[in-house]
């Protein structure tokens, strides 16, 4: 399997519970992620987040990706459940080694999704 579609099967499996397991299993252990309103330094932490986000985040459309080296970069949008934030556009850089992803950098649009945060910390 290539980079490119080792991101897209792990981005999919966001979109069917049956398949998430999936997707977290083709993360390191120590995989890092970083968003513009978190960074996180392990697959546990991520999985903590994930399954808070999962609580509102309702599909993933991937709209294109690339692959450059140990590098893939990804567009798409996540809908969510939240009012105001249904729809949201997105680009995620992924960093892959021996078919694992060891990071992630994931940009988008995050002045509403600011207050999503602060209310899952609480």
């Amino acid at each position: 399997m290539t980079n490119q579609e080792i991101v897209t099967n792990f981005l999919n499996g966001f979109n069917n519970p049956v398949q998430i397991q999936e997707s977290l299993n083709s993360l390191a252990d120590d995989y890092r992620f970083k968003n513009p309103v978190i960074e996180l330094h392990s697959k546990e932490e991520f999985i903590a987040l994930a399954k808070e986000i999962a609580k509102v985040l309702t599909g993933i459309d991937i709209l294109h990706t690339v692959e450059n080296g140990d590098w893939v970069g990804t567009f798409y949008e996540f809908k969510s459940s939240l009012p105001g934030l249904e729809t949201n556009i997105a680009s995620e850089w992924f960093r892959l080694e021996n078919c694992v992803i060891q990071e992630s950098h994931l940009i988008y649009d995050a002045t509403e999704w600011r207050k999503v945060y602060t209310q899952m910390s609480n």
